[in-house]
């Protein structure tokens, strides 16, 4: 058992908790992985081995006493380029923070420290976390990881943790999603991405985009590695996984919106998904879902963005100071949250607090909406890179659907559900209502295994 080893993190932790596997080891596996993966460091901004080293002797001496503090003891996760991990550089994928470096680590990252994983090192993403593309040719752009030949998009804005965990660089990853930026990658990278609901992870010393909508989450391989993670960063009990069934669950498809301008491929696997889950038992019900279709209208075409205003807000003075360092399509979408009055935000925000609570009572008696996690097939880097329409496009529809996951305040799950007629990833991905977290994550393990 290997690094290379495409297995979960629980396995991992349990091989090791066995000593059948040394997280000495795994390490170092790792390390000569990402050496050879990334020479110049377009996945892995910067590799935190030193500490990684320290992290594996002592997770090995606890095996060696028989000693776990967690099921994941000894297990190597990459993390995000925006969380602070003490004295190490943490730019947040931004030339204009170039230098940053946090004296302590961020609470989720020491949580996941005292509870015995291993920090690999810091991985890509799209400046300051604000776009769903992926794309920074300030510090680098990682290639999604399933086209061998097309250099595509990886998703973002946790680019590189989609991408270092589906090319076999870590055994999980550590991201934020503030519009899809866990969901984006995962579902682009063949992977499990959880968005837990809004607060019940610190975000401390996590860089901002939007505090109103920024939450941390896993990308693992599977639903068990993700509840296990989520248990660790939210300091909630262990989710029982087992002893559910589909039968008699209700999946609500909306009919408007998210399949509008899905690529064949993509709307294909989906709805082959959805009708393997009818077959098992599921009752999947197709009707409008007003809520989602104005929420969709209010964030693409009112011209006001919480995100964008939020951004600008916290990031305003620094980008007028040295706004020339960064890639101008992120540029322009900071720059578009000055336009707003307060009187509009403020009646941004009342619309959706009532979109909300309109969404919360149409879901009685469902168990979660389900729809395709991004509509498109990744697109190549080189037909966006330039910015213009192009681009622009590429990030509404791959936002689109995921974005209203943060918008109404619920939490959300991507899952792989096979590929598209291009070859490439396909996510099914399942939203519920916040504070519905551990109900989402045993119905997307029953919705996992009825696909497998």
């Amino acid at each position: 058992m290997t690094a290379q080893a495409p297995i979960s993190a629980l396995a991992l932790g349990r091989a090791i908790a066995a000593g059948t596997q040394d997280p000495r080891d795994l390490v170092e596996d790792y390390a000569a992985r990402i050496s050879g993966a990334d020479p110049e460091n377009r996945i892995f901004y910067r590799a935190t081995l030193k500490r990684a080293r320290a992290e594996a002797m002592a997770a090995h001496e606890r095996a060696q006493r028989g000693f776990s503090r967690s099921p994941l003891d000894g297990v190597p996760l990459s993390w995000k380029d925006l969380f602070d991990s003490a004295d190490d550089e943490t730019p947040a994928g931004s030339k204009m923070l170039a230098g940053r470096t946090p004296a302590h680590d961020a609470t989720a990252l020491n949580r996941l420290t005292t509870a015995g994983t291993i920090c690999l090192g810091k991985t890509a993403m799209t400046e300051l976390a604000f776009s769903g593309l992926g794309i920074n040719p300030v510090y680098g752009t990682p290639a999604n990881a399933h086209d061998p030949d097309v250099e595509r998009v990886p998703g973002g804005s946790s680019s590189g943790a989609g991408v270092s965990l589906a090319r076999g660089l870590c055994a999980a990853a550590i991201g934020t999603d503030t519009g899809g930026s866990v969901r984006i990658p995962a579902s682009w990278n063949g992977l499990v991405g959880f968005k837990p609901s809004h607060g019940i992870i610190p975000t401390s010393g996590v860089v901002p985009l939007c505090q109103t909508l920024d939450t941390v989450g896993p990308l693992t391989r599977d639903v068990a590695d993700a509840a296990a993670l989520f248990a660790l960063l939210s300091g909630t009990k262990v989710i029982d996984l087992e002893g559910e069934t589909l039968r008699g669950r209700t999946l609500l498809v909306p009919k408007h919106v998210v399949f509008d301008e899905a690529d064949p491929g993509v709307s294909e696997a989906v709805t082959a998904a959805l009708e393997g889950l009818a077959a098992q038992g599921a009752n999947i019900r197709q009707e409008n879902v007003e809520p989602l279709s104005r929420m969709n209208a209010l964030t693409w075409e009112s011209g006001i963005s919480i995100a964008a205003v939020e951004a600008w807000a916290e990031w305003g003075e620094l980008i007028r100071d040295k706004g020339k360092l960064m890639y101008p399509p992120v540029r322009t979408r900071f720059e578009g949250g000055a336009k707003p009055s307060a009187a509009d935000v403020w009646k941004l925000a009342v619309e959706r607090a009532r979109l909300r609570e309109e969404l919360t009572a149409q879901l009685a008696g469902v168990d979660a909406i389900a729809m395709p996690t991004i509509p498109i097939d990744p697109p190549p880097i080189a037909d966006l890179e330039d910015g213009g329409p192009a681009y622009d496009r590429a990030n509404r529809l791959t936002l689109r659907n995921t974005t209203l996951g943060n918008q109404l305040d619920m939490c959300a799950i991507t899952l792989p559900v096979g590929v598209s007629t291009a070859g490439l990833p396909v996510g099914l991905m399942l939203i519920a209502p916040k504070g519905r977290d551990a109900r989402l994550l045993r119905l997307a393990r029953v919705v996992e295994r009825a696909l497998s």
